[in-house]
Order: structure tokens, then sequence, then C-alpha cells
């Protein structure tokens, strides 16, 4: 089979665009990629690995996963995850444009990279990385990942006797794709000061919580989607709303103009928002890090003269999680050079 081309380009600004190209094998859907020269530290294996990670450092040096973010972290080492791109996609079938924040720009890319690096604990999700889906929303992330699983479990009836519909299965994939992004997360704080990246493990991550809540919500909030296949008059009415949360950790961490403004209706909505952020953020258990660059030399020299002074009861202790959200108006270097309709 023929192999299979996927290229991403991210235009930061009118002088520079970071092109990244991708070849995947046609049959085995593995990513052909050319060997990375003088690899980082925190690339090889044995730094912060997985705790599931069959792999040994004999036979493999190197963390598969962590050689393919080494030129992703090299490229963005001087940007924040809340700067304005414009991404384009191409693959042999289609191109895809969109202006976003870059952290979500590279979720999407690392959604392609996560199966086919050579991890053994991302393999499950070759197919998807097969047919790829550029900046996929909520929905079709779920529609997607459940659908390719229950194709799965049906080729694999047709060999075996194990044709019962359940999701078991699933929800452990997600559980180590957990372990595996914690690993990462953690890889990734001596690598770069830049957020970009991280935050988009974060974002990857978001999905280790959303799928397997559904799946123990029975999907009833998708089983609307299928009411021609129901029978008339049935009526389900889903009573949580796990996919607007999901939608507003991904929406509210990522504004294109690079503040975080309130939504209609005051502080109670903007209340309600950070709640919703600090319930997927701990449940997820990785940290976003939406500090812009000019302002980090000034919070790290504030935060060495907090050193010395006793902490108040009320005051969060090293190493606790902390959810940093600037209002107002970022710096310059956030702003859109991107004309939008009408402007």
């Amino acid at each position: 089979m023929e192999s299979v081309p996927i290229k991403y380009l991210i235009r930061l600004n009118e002088e520079r665009t970071e092109a990244f190209e991708f070849t995947l094998n046609g049959k085995t859907f593995d990513l052909i990629a050319q060997p990375v020269p003088d690899p980082p530290d925190w690339a090889t294996l044995g730094h912060m690995q997985c705790p599931h990670c069959p792999l040994e450092e004999k036979t493999t040096p190197h963390c598969p996963l962590a050689l393919q973010l080494h030129d992703i972290v090299g490229r963005f080492h001087d940007t924040t995850s809340i700067d304005e791109v414009e991404v384009e996609v191409v693959t042999g079938q289609r191109r895809v444009i969109q202006v976003l924040a870059l952290q979500e720009a590279i979720a999407s890319m690392l959604d392609l990279i996560w199966p086919i690096c050579g991890c053994p604990k991302t393999t499950h999700m070759k197919v998807l990385a097969r047919f790829h889906l550029p900046m996929a929303t909520e929905e079709e992330t779920v529609f997607r990942v459940t659908g390719m699983y229950l194709l799965a479990k049906y080729f694999l009836s047709q060999i075996s006797d194990e044709a019962r519909i359940e999701f078991d299965g699933l929800n452990k994939i997600y559980e180590e794709f957990h372990e595996l992004n914690t690993a990462v997360a953690r890889r990734l704080r001596g690598a770069t000061q830049s957020d970009s990246v991280k935050n988009a493990v974060t974002l990857i991550d978001m999905y280790s919580m959303l799928v397997p809540t559904l799946l123990d919500d029975q999907l009833v909030e998708m089983r609307s989607f299928f009411h021609s296949y129901l029978p008339k008059g049935f009526k389900e009415v889903a009573k949580t709303n796990h996919l607007q949360k999901a939608k507003a950790f991904r929406m509210e961490l990522s504004p294109l103009d690079g503040t975080f403004e309130a939504a209609k209706g005051g502080e109670d909505d903007e209340e309600r928002k950070e709640k919703t952020i600090e319930e997927i953020l701990s449940r997820s258990g990785l940290q976003l890090e939406l500090v812009p660059m000019e302002e980090k030399k000034e919070e790290e020299e504030e935060e060495e003269e907090k050193a010395e002074e006793p902490l108040m009861p009320h005051q969060e202790k090293p190493g606790e999680t902390k959810i940093v959200i600037h209002k107002g108006k970022a710096p310059p270097r956030h702003r859109s050079f991107f004309r939008k309709p009408g402007s």
C-alpha cells in the first residue's frame, strides 16, 4: 500500500511558518521517521520513564515519543500557548485551514504523533492516525474513538467468541494514556520554559478523563444523535454536561485574542468557568501553565521574594496545582495579525 503523507504548516506571523511533514507506512501506519541527531538528555528512555512502559534502555535508549517532541519543543521555545496562529493541514484528500491558539494547533498535531511514534502504549489509536481529523471537536473525537473501538470489537468477534458490546477495554486504554501523558508532562518541565507544548499535552489528556466519564454514563449525551435508529417516542434527557464542560475547558483557556473575557452575565459566569476548569484539571492531574513569557521573569522574582516569608494558612504550598488566569489585554506579541471578516 502507498504511504500516507500528512503535512502541518503553522504560521506564527507574516515572516515565520513552521512546517512539519509526517509520512505513515501505508500498511502498518507507523511513522516513517529519520534518525534524530543528538537527542537531548530529557529524551532518554530512563528519564521520567512511564511507570507502565515495557521498553528497556538496552534495546531502546530513547523514548520514541520524546524523540518526536524534541523537534516541536525546539521550534516553539519562544512562544506561548495562547499565541494566535494559522494552521494548515494537508493530506492526500483534503486541505484544512483554521485560525486558533497555538496550544490547540500543537494538540492536534500530537493527536497524530501519539499513535504513530513507536510507543507501544499508543498503538491502539493507529487507525485514527490513518484517518486523521485535524482540530477535531469533542463530539467528533468521542464519535471517532468509540466507533473505532466498536469496529475493532466486530472484527474480533469474527475470529473469536468475544462479541459482547462493552467499553471496558477502551477505558483501560485511556487509563494508560493518562499515565503516559503525566510522564510526558514531567519530561517537558525541564525541556522548555514555553508553555505551548506543555498545555497541548494537557488538552490531549483531557480526553483521558472525558471519554471514560461519558462511557460510564452510557454515552447518554450523544444518544440523541442516533434518534433515527431508536424506537419511536423514545426520549432520554441527559442529566450530565461533560461535553459542555470539555468545551469550556478548551475554549476558555484558548482565547484567540489572548484574553480571558467574562461571558455575558458578569462575575457569576466567570466564577463558573474557573470552577469548570479546576474540576477538569483536578481530574486530569495535569497543569496548564498559561503564563506569557514576558511575565515569567517578574513572577519568578516575586516567588524568590516570597520564598523567605512564612506561609500563611490560606497560601499555597510548593508543588500544589495552580491555575494562572490572566485577565485584560495580553502583551502585544499575542495580538492577532490575521485579518478577520469585517476588520
